[in-house]
């Protein structure tokens, strides 16, 4: 019934009866659990009409207190101001899980000023990526390649404490006044409505058709425009006439006629193909399946989807599974040299495996990851070993947030690596900085701090919907700053 209801309101919602362990210590489909609170969430708020598809089990179901959703829901919006550390806090402190990558529901993982979160109540996880105290985007990401989807104006996290709610029941959802239909309704069903808050109520069922004269004045009717297969509408001459006889039928009864089309691009297709056929034709830009008749109201509603050949099949109501397998890593097939991608750090080249100690696995990964989260001195070893004449420290500058770096932190980094520079008296240390280029072509440190590194890398992070004429502006004022070296 949901499925065929999608035809005529796209927008329908469905809310899925809650699943019960059949075995113990077997958790529901967190599939269901999240489109229920999704769907409950939406209900919950009260914000315009909705068509709410459910059966007669689950309305007496168990669901979170009525206002307890809405009241543990905290929003992000791209470009307001916000503290990565207070999100965090939040997460934690509402029972989400960090991990190195995100896998399922109620998870989270941090990589430099990058968040990857997966919402209790979320259809698909999304990515937060901070500039400073900005959310510079919000973007969904597919859970097995990882990679983004799509950008996002705003998201709703849902708390651990809305999610976990179960003192109410789905019927605390439906106030009184809301119409409530009934389609098949059991014998004794009537009467168990009539306890319920509700005033208006239709029940429906195709049994009572047998009991008297079947009444179809106001159904809706076939327009018997015929098929079309893919490119009739522009290539089959007879089809398209028989369409437009169609069309002079309709118009002579008066009848108002309305094509739905998906886009407009698709209208002005249309115009060209039917030039001088379509007087008093109304076009709307919205999702149709198939067309019909209302003969009651002299109305003629077609669909492009039927005309063009293509029909336009609406996604099926389940939702992506998020639980996938983690790929194991045989340490013994890479190559000293290689590049890797860590879960947490991102890309770094794979130095081999080093015996650290006792304490630890007998051997353990050492990877030469960007931002310096390596040892300086198993880096420095690795260069003089290469037979490098100089190495640059380049660690990123506080404005990206990559690591949190301070200025404290810069000057305890200069101070140690001018102290190993004694232990490679042929190789020449270099200390320096990858400056964030700001939005008008500033930097991060003021030019007093800059005059203390050996090398300024300058680049730019974010803001890359600037027009071309800003993004030269931005890039042309770093290079005049007199301590960047290199851009």
């Amino acid at each position: 019934f949901y499925e065929s209801l999608l035809n005529w309101q796209p927008d329908a919602l469905f809310l899925p009866e809650a699943e019960f362990a059949a075995a113990e210590n077997v958790l529901p489909d967190p599939e269901i659990t999240a489109e229920r609170l999704a769907v409950l969430l939406q209900i919950g708020r009260g914000t315009g009409r909705h068509v709410i598809v459910a059966t007669r089990a689950s309305l007496d179901q168990a669901a979170p207190e009525h206002g307890a959703l809405e009241s543990a829901v905290t929003q992000l919006q791209r470009g307001a101001a916000a503290k990565m550390e207070s999100l965090l806090e939040r997460l934690v402190g509402s029972n989400y899980e960090r991990v190195a990558q995100v896998t399922t529901r109620g998870q989270f993982a941090v990589r430099g000023g990058i968040v990857d979160l997966y919402s209790w109540q979320a259809s698909m996880p999304f990515r937060v990526e901070f500039f400073g105290d900005q959310i510079e985007s919000l973007r969904e990401f597919d859970i097995d390649t990882q990679t983004s989807v799509r950008d996002l104006k705003s998201v709703e996290i849902l708390l651990d404490q809305g999610a976990m709610d179960q003192s109410g029941h789905v019927r605390d959802y439906i106030p009184e006044g809301d119409l409530v239909i009934d389609i098949e309704p059991e014998d004794d069903n009537l009467t168990a409505l009539s306890s319920q808050v509700w005033r208006t109520h239709i029940q429906i069922s195709e049994g009572w058709i047998e009991t008297g004269p079947e009444d179809f004045s106001a159904a809706f009717q076939d327009c018997e425009v015929g098929e079309f297969a893919v490119g009739d509408l522009v290539l089959a001459e007879a089809k398209r006439a028989q369409f437009v006889e169609r069309l002079q039928e309709w118009r002579a009864n008066n009848a108002k006629i309305v094509i739905y089309f998906q886009t407009e691009g698709e209208i002005e297709r249309f115009r060209e193909i039917m030039a001088g056929a379509i007087e008093d034709v109304e076009f709307v830009e919205g999702t149709l399946g198939r067309g019909f008749c209302f003969p009651g109201a002299n109305l003629v509603v077609l669909s492009a989807a039927e005309l063009f050949g293509r029909f336009a099949a609406h996604p099926r109501r389940r939702l992506r599974r998020a639980e996938r397998h983690r790929v194991q890593i045989d340490f013994s097939e890479l190559n000293e040299g290689d590049l890797v991608v860590h879960l947490e750090h991102g890309i770094g080249r794979f130095l081999g495996l080093v015996k650290i100690g006792r304490a630890r696995p007998p051997g353990a990964p050492a990877i030469e990851v960007t931002d310096g989260l390596a040892p300086l001195e198993r880096m420095l070893e690795a260069a003089a070993g290469r037979g490098y004449a100089y190495y640059a420290v380049t660690d990123h500058a506080p404005n990206l947030y990559m690591q949190r770096m301070t200025d404290e932190k810069m000057l305890a980094q200069r101070d140690r690596l001018r102290a190993l520079q004694s232990e490679y008296p042929t190789m020449t240390l270099l200390h320096g900085t990858e400056l964030n280029i700001d939005p008008d072509g500033g930097v991060d440190w003021p030019a007093e701090f800059l005059e203390g590194f050996d090398v300024c890398v300058a680049s730019v992070h974010s803001h890359f919907n600037q027009s071309r004429e800003e993004m030269t502006r931005r890039i042309v004022r770093a290079m005049e700053n007199p301590h960047v070296n290199v851009i």
